[in-house]
């Protein structure tokens, strides 16, 4: 959840994790362990968790923040774009139903929630039971993919963006960069858009540069920059892969004109998608965008990178009486502020 304007609420205590004896190769890399160690850093973190004959047959983490008026909100880290329970492999069907039953019983009514889970986990539809059953409301956002058996984006773009990204390729290097130089590079493009990061950038830079090392090997940066003239990077993105799905985590474009002058490449973006794909192929993994939430970015993979598939993710939503109040508010709010702010 990109919830801006977040606090830690003092009042609840940090719970030391156990360990689920999951199958790693099942999880998606936001719920495996070495990312959510460092995900949770710094952030209130709690899990829930149930047993079976004396072992842990299931957890549900989040974290708990509390919004400027008082909401306190639940989710999962913020840089684990998807989260939701993990089961003990051992379990058979009627165990699993019944360890999500009582996992999910146990959120605190007094929190508002949100989970964004894999459809394609291999316990989809008994998730989706759980969380019905105790008054959760079932959203989708969507996401595309590409498979390693797909047409690559070269072969599918119409004449017009195909020479588009030509140009970029001839105009273009893509090179790998460390997690420092993205991050600051992140940095320096959202705050000359006036804006902040709704979590820690250390956070993340921590989490890119334990991925790329080789023991772990699941992130990788790549950014594009000038064939010409000086190296100022113009766009850059942030991947990572699990044993099933690469995932496009992280992006960022350049928003100034560079010391000479030169406004960014309008093209920097789809090329380094492009090459991250052609990096999922080489792997054989699903490549997957990480979400389309919203128009511009879904005219680009639908319109123009022309996907091959849509997916949805499964949403699970309880709000709060208070928290669905102001949620319901917050339109006006804008509204108003936006009168304030022209005068009117």
């Amino acid at each position: 959840m990109k919830t801006p304007s977040l606090v830690r609420d003092p009042r609840i205590s940090l719970v030391r994790e156990p360990t689920v004896e999951a199958n790693i190769s099942d999880l998606a890399v936001f719920q495996q362990p070495w990312w959510l160690e460092i995900a949770k850093r710094g952030e209130d973190y709690r899990e829930f968790v149930v047993h079976k004959c004396g072992k842990i047959a299931g957890s549900l983490g989040f974290v708990v923040a509390t919004n400027q008026v008082g909401n306190k909100l639940g989710f999962a880290p913020v840089w684990a774009h998807l989260g939701g329970p993990v089961l003990d492999r051992g379990l058979n069907r009627i165990e699993r139903a019944e360890a999500l039953r009582r996992l999910v019983v146990q959120l605190p009514r007094n929190i508002s929630f949100k989970f964004v889970c894999n459809p394609g986990a291999n316990d989809a539809d008994l998730i989706r039971q759980a969380f019905q059953r105790h008054g959760f409301e079932h959203h989708t956002e969507t996401t595309y993919v590409q498979r390693s058996s797909d047409p690559d984006i070269l072969s599918r773009l119409s004449s017009k963006h195909r020479g588009h990204l030509k140009r970029a390729i001839r105009d273009l290097d893509v090179v790998q960069i460390d997690a420092d130089t993205f991050i600051e590079f992140y940095r320096t493009n959202l705050k000359a858009a006036g804006k902040k990061s709704y979590a820690s950038l250390e956070t993340a830079r921590d989490l890119i540069a334990k991925g790329q090392e080789s023991n772990v090997q699941q992130v990788q940066v790549f950014a594009a920059r000038p064939r010409i003239g000086e190296p100022t990077l113009d766009a850059a993105i942030a991947c990572a892969w699990d044993d099933k799905r690469y995932y496009l985590w992280l992006l960022t474009r350049r928003r100034l004109v560079d010391s000479s002058n030169r406004k960014p490449h309008g093209d920097a973006v789809k090329l380094l998608i492009y090459q991250a794909t052609q990096h999922a192929r080489s792997l054989d993994l699903v490549f997957d965008v990480d979400g389309a939430t919203t128009e511009g970015a879904k005219n680009l993979y639908d319109d123009v990178l022309k996907f091959p598939l849509v997916e949805s993710r499964d949403v699970f939503i309880r709000d709060t009486r208070l928290y669905s109040f102001y949620k319901q508010l917050q339109p006006k709010f804008r509204a108003q502020s936006a009168k304030v702010k022209s005068g009117s």
